[in-house]
């Protein structure tokens, strides 16, 4: 399996309750939605970081840095179609639309994406 996840922080100026309101908008899930049809998706998810007492202990204990405040990810058994797709007039004008809606609350200059290859320990 294929797997296309987005490590996301939020705007430094936004509070996590105005960041979570733009999250959990109807309109950013049938963005997402959107997405995944167009591109053929299996699965698609998109997770909150819980800023629990767990979550600050192990980035303590472990030295690690804070957690992006969301992820997404989308999942194919192939995704052999999807450069082919990346560049069709429907793939850039929903890309665009994505862009306009999370410019208001994602820092993408401390955001990231990246496929992985999902290996199972059978």
């Amino acid at each position: 399996m294929i797997r296309h996840i987005k490590c996301i922080r939020k705007k430094p100026d936004l509070s996590d309750q105005e960041f979570r309101a733009f999250w959990n908008a109807p309109e950013f899930e049938d963005l997402n939605q959107q997405v995944a049809t167009l591109a053929k998706a299996v699965r698609y998810s998109r997770n909150l970081a819980l800023k629990v007492e767990a979550t600050h202990r192990i980035i303590d204990d472990r030295g690690f840095v804070d957690p992006f405040d969301a992820v997404i990810e989308f999942v194919w058994d192939d995704a052999s179609h999807l450069m082919k797709l990346y560049d069709t007039p429907e793939a850039q004008e929903l890309r665009e639309k994505i862009a306009d809606y999370e410019n208001q609350f994602i820092d993408r200059s401390r955001s990231t994406a990246f496929f992985t290859e999902f290996s199972s320990a059978e």
